[in-house]
């Protein structure tokens, strides 16, 4: 049995936070407060395509150019991956939490 970590409270009246925020009505304020972590809107195009071209200028010639569009490219593809990773992570925790009927505190 899960029970309320917080020494002031130890109520046994526990939910799953994702099953706890579905069964909220819409127009409740609850409903912002218990939200999972937003997905992050992320495009790898954009990233991949400054590689290209990076490795197009470098094959045409300008060596320099070409090696910093293409490493400014990968260097963002890996912030965006970064990025999706901590998110996920953000979400995954909050699948796994429990919000305290009593206290209305998550953990």
């Amino acid at each position: 049995m899960i029970a309320c970590p917080s020494p002031k409270c130890s109520s046994p009246n526990v939910a799953d936070l994702p099953h706890y925020w579905q069964s909220l009505p819409a127009e409740s304020p609850l409903k912002a407060k218990y939200a999972p972590p937003a997905r992050p809107k992320v495009s790898y195009w954009a990233a991949l395509l400054a590689v290209a071209v990076g490795i197009l200028v470098l094959a045409e010639g300008a060596i320099l150019l070409g090696l910093l569009i293409a490493a400014g490219g990968a260097g963002w593809v890996a912030v965006v991956y970064k990025a999706v990773r901590w998110a996920e992570a953000q979400r995954a925790a909050w699948e796994q939490s429990h919000v305290c009927l009593a206290c209305t505190g998550t953990f």
